[in-house]
Parts: C-alpha cells; sequence; structure tokens
C-alpha cells in the first residue's frame, strides 16, 4: 500500500522568467528565419500577432532581461540556420533539392561516359 502522506520537493534551476526569455527567443528566432527563407515578409510583421506579443513582451522586460533575449535569439537562430530548409516554402524546397538530384544525375552520367568511351 502507497504511503499518501509523503511530501515532494520539486526544485527548478531557472526561474519563470529565465524560461520565458528562453521560449520568446526560440520564437523570434523561427521568425527571423521564416522571413530570411522568403515564408513571410518582413512588411507583414506589423499585421502578425505573433511579432504584436513578442513587442508587448520585450517592452515590458528590463534592459538585463532583453540583453539575454537577444543573446538567446541569437543562439537559437544560429541553430535554425545550420538547416535552412525547414524554413523553405514548398517551391523554394522542391527547387532546392531538385538542384542537388540534378546535380548527383550529372555527375553520374559524366562518370558513366567516361568509362563507356574507349
Amino acid at each position: 500500500m502507497k504511503n499518501f502522506n509523503e511530501i515532494r520537493f520539486v526544485i527548478r534551476q531557472e526561474t519563470f522568467n529565465d524560461l520565458a526569455v528562453r521560449e520568446l527567443a526560440y520564437s523570434r528566432a523561427k521568425c527571423i528565419c521564416l522571413i530570411q527563407n522568403k515564408r513571410c515578409k518582413k512588411s507583414d510583421c506589423a499585421n502578425c500577432p505573433s511579432f504584436k506579443r513578442y513587442f508587448n513582451c520585450y517592452s515590458q522586460m528590463t534592459e538585463y532581461d532583453q540583453e539575454r533575449l537577444q543573446n538567446y535569439t541569437a543562439e537559437y537562430y544560429s541553430k535554425f540556420s545550420a538547416s535552412p530548409e525547414n524554413f523553405m516554402n514548398h517551391k523554394d524546397y522542391c527547387k532546392h533539392y531538385g538542384r542537388m538530384v540534378g546535380i548527383i544525375i550529372g555527375c553520374l552520367a559524366v562518370f558513366c561516359l567516361m568509362f563507356a568511351l574507349p
């Protein structure tokens, strides 16, 4: 039988504010990547609900938290930039992989022709 009178302590190594700053930086870095890969337009940010919420949160932060937010955003952006295909629209994604397939087929054709000719 279980003892339901036990006491449990939950210890977090970060505050809610730390978590909020990191999550806000994560979403901002995603937005920057979407703009960079032309899934969103920079001119649309003024009407975007995500950007409005971001800006409201950012304007209420202390300067210290704003600096941390910028550092976290840069960190997440560098991780997201390593895989730009995750943020491409479908048309650009198809072009990107179409080029890669074309290069592979071209290399194979050249390789086959080199050994086919006497």
